[in-house]
């Protein structure tokens, strides 16, 4: 398939509802219609004999797909394990991990709500110092390189103070939906003696990605966002240098407690799935397939970033705005950042403004498209795929102007 025949003609291919403008694609992903008689397969299966589907046959099957997601990111597929999604990834880290009582974690204040509520979580809980970087959008990739370096100098200057242990690192931040110089990010915080996590929430089916030259310390990512699978589903990459600080935060009978990290006999084990349904994790292979036949990761992802950077510049005029993007190009994956014109005075509250947009697109305009403020002004994130041309943004861009006008009329 070329990528001429990329576009609403697709639509067909996936189970919207007629009418529907889907512009919001990074929030909970979808599926091809292909892939439903698969999922209910396997569903089917594990009732007919629930006991030897859980007890035998799902796990060589389970292999089989980490095996596939093992050659796509080029890593061991002994180093991945199978979740429901991402934010459980970020959990089995930093939850299981052994901090001490004053370490620091160095983070992003735009990392996901539920991931910087995790480290809440660990400061509240285990006494674990968050040191945050502040990022103002558009930013140079350079810039945000010399925000790290500098804050972790200024802690690491501090000798009566305790390190900075681990980062926590977007590969692509979700709103602002733009990519981050991770693997210039994840050099530079190791060549400190820093322990890096990756937030790959969105990476996995979305940019390509190589885990043996990335060689991050923690890595987790979607499948059911970009790739095309179920939800939920999604991976958790630790090398084996690491595996033995990382537990399930639900223990099951196969726990073991390892004073090494390099301890990675019981990895594996412990992250065999516990009583759930693990059909969407088995699907990983139809959506490879589905993908191949529309030309492969190459393709897609050329479509999407090419209608991404085309369908932002075509909002932000229809907007009289401009696209949140750096003198290097390098923010606009498949994702495109909007400026919105809402006006300062407008007499709702930052969470009504928010509600205004998500009731008016979804039930009057029958599209979807994240609006968040950023950096004292308000965005919209847009996302390309394959399902989606130029005439789509433009019915965003003609809903999100009517909406911003009624909200700047109170």
């Amino acid at each position: 398939m070329t990528i001429s025949k990329f576009g609403k003609y697709l639509r067909s291919e996936f189970s919207f509802q007629p009418g529907y403008t889907p512009l919001n694609h990074g929030s909970y992903g979808t599926y091809p219609n292909v892939i439903k008689p698969i999922l209910r397969g396997y569903q089917d299966k594990a009732e007919e004999h629930p006991d030897r589907w859980n007890r035998f046959e799902q796990h060589p099957l389970l292999e089989n797909n980490l095996k596939m997601i093992g050659q796509l990111i080029n890593c061991d597929h002994k180093d991945l394990a199978f979740l429901p999604n991402a934010s459980q990834g970020a959990n089995n880290v930093l939850r299981s991990f052994p901090f001490k009582s004053g370490d620091k974690v160095l983070y992003y204040q735009t990392g996901y709500i539920n991931v910087n509520k995790t480290l809440e979580f660990l400061r509240d809980q285990y006494n674990v110092q968050l040191v945050k970087v502040d990022l103002h959008f558009p930013l140079e990739d350079n810039e945000i390189l010399k925000l790290t370096k500098d804050t972790i100098e200024e802690h690491h200057s501090k000798s009566n103070e305790p390190k900075i242990v681990m980062a926590v690192i977007d590969a692509l931040s979700s709103l602002p939906g733009v990519r981050l110089p991770f693997e210039r990010l994840t050099k530079l915080v190791q060549d400190n003696d820093i322990l890096a996590l990756i937030d790959g929430a969105h990476a996995l089916g979305h940019i390509a990605l190589d885990m043996k030259a990335l060689d991050a310390d923690f890595f987790f990512s979607n499948c059911h966002k970009w790739l095309y699978t179920p939800r939920g589903c999604s991976i958790l990459y630790v090398p084996k240098r690491n595996q033995g600080y990382v537990h399930p935060t639900t223990i099951t009978l196969n726990y073991e407690h390892h004073t090494e990290g390099s301890d990675y006999s019981s990895f594996s084990t412990e992250h065999i799935p516990p009583t759930l349904d693990t059909s969407p994790y088995l699907c990983v292979e139809a959506a490879l397939k589905y993908r191949e036949s529309l030309g492969g990761e190459q393709v897609i992802n050329d479509y999407c970033h090419d209608l991404a950077v085309k369908g932002g510049a075509l909002v932000a005029d229809i907007l009289g705005t401009r696209v949140m993007e750096n003198s290097t190009k390098t923010l606009t994956a498949n994702m495109v950042n909007v400026e919105v014109p809402v006006k300062s005075t407008t007499t709702k509250s930052d969470a009504d403004i928010v509600n205004t947009f998500l009731q008016k697109l979804i039930y009057e305009h029958n599209t979807m498209a994240s609006v968040y403020k950023n950096n004292d002004a308000w965005w919209v994130r847009l996302c390309g795929q394959i399902y989606l041309d130029l005439d789509d943004f433009k019915v965003a861009g003609n809903a999100l102007l009517a909406i911003a006008n009624e909200i700047n009329k109170e």
